[in-house]
């Protein structure tokens, strides 16, 4: 009796044994599966993000060089990968309006600000399509939230406040402007006229700022009066009718004028990169970055510039690197 019972305790001890090592053996395999998965899932994670990055690129290069269409395409495989990113709804609204497809511009502009509701850039672009369509009403609306984050942008307010008939609202900022010593050359016309004869229609509507100046009224004045704000408004103006070789000659001559103006390199830069000139592009680049100083937007640009040079010379490591300094300084612009 005693042996049978030592037998069946022996037997007893021997299943146990096995079926312990069994359950380890099935908990160490699910613990595989599940590294396994984890691991998948974190480079699935990883090559979605070098996608996003990818077609975000193309979607700069494409705009750069004037293809919206092929920029749109890229977004949208970006949007895809990362719905409702501001970013890309951003990007998707600055290409439609370069379309002149100003509801799908304004509806994307939209869905980034309901993410990126105090975004500075984002606001100068929305009130921008406003006024192209000429929805003054909207426009002076955003540009009031605009004048809280940077009180010194008064000057598209005075403007906005005629174009909605709040005369009275216009002749008070410009005398508050005024008194402060903020009254900038390009307001001193609209104080002349609204100061003397506030209800004066005829006499506004003489009233010319220089963003709404002709090329040629622009460079009328400057040939009189050699101020960079002028100047500035030639070369935006070359670069947006595409007048690419004028812009480089213009601009190569405000780098001796203004050598320590940024943006004059920016805009030789750019002219020099339209027109395939990428090595020169870079060296303009280069010289002109010293002398910004604490304005992370234009930094981007120069980046984003300088991306632009080297991929135009097939250096792709170069293009990537400024690439993702371009995205990384954009970051730290403050909102």
């Amino acid at each position: 009796m005693k042996e049978r019972i030592v037998y069946f305790v022996v037997l007893w001890i021997s299943f146990s044994g096995i079926a312990q090592n069994d359950s380890i053996a099935q908990n160490d395999s699910l613990i595989q599966v599940y590294a396994v998965q984890k691991n998948m899932k974190a480079l699935q994670e990883e090559q979605k993000n070098l996608n996003f990055e990818k077609f975000f690129f193309e979607a700069l290069r494409e705009k750069a060089i004037e293809n919206y269409d092929k920029a749109i395409s890229a977004l949208e495989k970006c949007e895809h990968l990362r719905p409702d990113d501001a970013a890309v709804n951003f990007e998707l609204s600055k290409n439609y309006y370069a379309l002149e497809k100003y509801f799908e511009a304004i509806a994307y502009g939209q869905k980034a600000l309901e993410k990126e509701p105090e975004n500075l850039f984002l606001l100068t672009h929305m009130k921008d399509m406003y006024v192209t369509q000429k929805d003054f009403k909207e426009a002076l609306k955003i540009q009031q939230k605009i004048i809280t984050k940077k009180p010194l942008r008064q000057e598209d307010l005075v403007i906005l406040y005629i174009r909605n008939n709040q005369i009275e609202d216009a002749r008070n900022l410009l005398i508050d402007l005024e008194r402060k010593g903020l009254l900038s050359d390009n307001l001193m016309q609209f104080k002349q006229s609204l100061i003397p004869r506030s209800n004066s229609k005829s006499t506004i509507s003489k009233a010319k700022p220089i963003n709404e100046q002709s090329l040629e009224e622009l460079k009328r004045n400057y040939a009189k009066n050699k101020k960079f704000n002028i100047l500035n408004e030639i070369l935006t103006k070359e670069y947006r009718s595409k007048n690419y070789i004028d812009l480089e000659i213009e601009s190569k001559e405000a780098i001796e004028l203004f050598p320590s103006q940024p943006l004059v390199y920016l805009m030789h830069a750019k002219a020099l990169n339209k027109l395939k000139k990428y090595a020169n592009a870079i060296i303009a680049l280069q010289n002109g970055i010293d002398y910004v100083v604490d304005d992370y937007k234009t930094e981007a640009n120069f980046y984003e510039e300088l991306s632009l040079g080297y991929k135009g010379l097939g250096k792709n490591t170069e293009a990537s690197k400024y690439y993702n300094l371009a995205i990384e300084t954009r970051k730290k612009t403050p909102q």
